[in-house]
Parts: structure tokens; C-alpha cells; sequence
């Protein structure tokens, strides 16, 4: 009787146990699903990010185009462009170093988790007007200039200008560090006509500013004077 007793109890610990491992395996399949849901909608929030972020940019392309006046200048001649080298471009470097200097501190620290907030802490302490390129050239006109036009957020700037100390309408414009260099940027956003750099390919996470570009702002119109040098890591 015993015997038939301790059978019937292992039984039932077994039915029990066998349920219980029942339950807990298709609570992890439940998981697996849920998390894969939850990836999948990630994924899908990303998207529907760059997308805002993409019409963001359109629409401040369209506004500028609309609104903003553009100072194409005079024709460009041996004879002027030889002047505003002389004139325009002659800032000394010991002007811009350490703004320059802080700026590469901020590039090279862009894989730690608030490197967002270390740029928006980094554009609010210095003052900078950020920008992004509109048109890589003048297409209506036939002219090689570049359009910019300014943009109020961080995430949508892909240029940021520091005003040189006792200068109205001198700016030194580094790219933006959080923003990643691929072959869009150099070529349809204004980037290979604003820097000369060591980019042939490919995109790069980390960016080293050899030398500010030079840009002037009247009016509401940017212009670039002379373009900097950056290098691609």
C-alpha cells in the first residue's frame, strides 16, 4: 500500500513539474515574441525618425529659399577673388585655435552614451548658429556658391558657426560631430564644398578639424569666404 502511495505521489509531482516546465517554456516563447516585437517597432520608430528628420530639412530648405535673401556677391574675377583672399580671409589662426581645440575634444568623445547633450551643452556655451547647406550650388545662375541657412536644432544641423570675438560678420564653421560623414554628406549636403578632406569612401564616425572654414553673415545670408580642412577617422 506503501509502495502504491509513493507511486501515485511521484506521479503527481511529475504531472506538476511537467506543467510547470510546460508553462515556463511558452512563457519564454511569449517573451521571444514580445521582444521581437518590440525590436521590430524599434526599428520602425528609427525609420520614422530619420524620415521627420529628412522633412525637417526640407522644409527649412523651402522657407530659406522663400523668405531669407541670398547674398550671391559680385562676379567672381582673378582680381577679386585675390582680394578677398587678402582681405575677407586673413584671420589669424590664434584667433580660432581654442574654440577649434575644444571642438575636436567634443569629436573625439562621440561614442559615449549623452553625446547629444555634451553637443547642445557645447552649442549653448559658445554661441554657435547652426546650419545646414541648401543648394551645393546656384543652379538658376549658373554660380558654384553654395547656399546656407540656419536651423534651430542640434539634431538637424550639419554645420556650426562661431562668431570671431569683435567681428560682426566673421564666422569659423566646424561640421557637426554627432552627425555621421557618409557619401550623402560629402556629396549632395554641401560638406565637400565647404572642407577640403581625406574622404574617397565609406562612413566615418569621428571627425578632426585641421581648419575652420571661413564664412561671413549679412543680412540673413551666408557665405562662404574660404573652406577648412578636416580629417576623416
Amino acid at each position: 500500500m506503501t509502495a502504491h502511495i509513493v507511486l501515485i505521489l511521484v506521479g503527481v509531482i511529475s504531472l506538476v513539474a511537467l506543467v510547470g516546465i510546460s508553462y515556463t517554456y511558452s512563457v519564454l516563447i511569449g517573451n521571444r515574441e514580445k521582444i521581437a516585437k518590440i525590436e521590430d517597432l524599434e526599428r520602425e520608430m528609427k525609420s520614422m525618425e530619420r524620415e521627420i528628420k529628412d522633412l525637417k530639412a526640407q522644409m527649412v530648405k523651402y522657407q530659406f529659399k522663400e523668405a531669407v535673401p541670398v547674398d550671391k556677391g559680385v562676379p567672381k574675377s582673378a582680381i577679386n577673388v585675390a582680394a578677398a583672399s587678402a582681405g575677407e580671409g586673413a584671420l589669424k589662426q590664434e584667433v580660432w585655435q581654442a574654440f577649434v581645440d575644444d571642438y575636436n575634444n567634443l569629436a573625439n568623445s562621440m561614442d559615449v552614451p549623452k553625446a547629444a547633450n555634451a553637443c547642445e551643452n557645447f552649442v549653448r556655451n559658445n554661441r554657435l548658429h547652426m546650419l545646414i547647406c541648401v543648394e551645393t550650388y546656384d543652379a538658376e545662375n549658373g554660380g558654384g556658391e553654395p547656399l546656407y541657412a540656419p536651423v534651430d536644432e542640434v539634431e538637424l544641423s550639419n554645420f556650426w558657426a562661431w562668431q570671431v570675438p569683435g567681428k560682426t560678420d566673421a564666422f569659423m564653421v566646424v561640421p557637426n560631430p554627432l552627425v555621421e560623414y557618409n557619401e550623402v554628406l560629402h556629396t549632395q549636403k554641401g560638406m565637400k564644398e565647404t572642407f577640403a578632406s581625406n574622404y574617397e569612401k565609406g562612413s566615418f564616425k569621428q571627425i578632426q578639424v585641421k581648419l575652420p572654414a571661413h564664412f561671413t553673415q549679412r543680412l540673413g545670408a551666408w557665405k562662404i569666404v574660404q573652406p577648412g580642412v578636416i580629417r576623416l577617422k
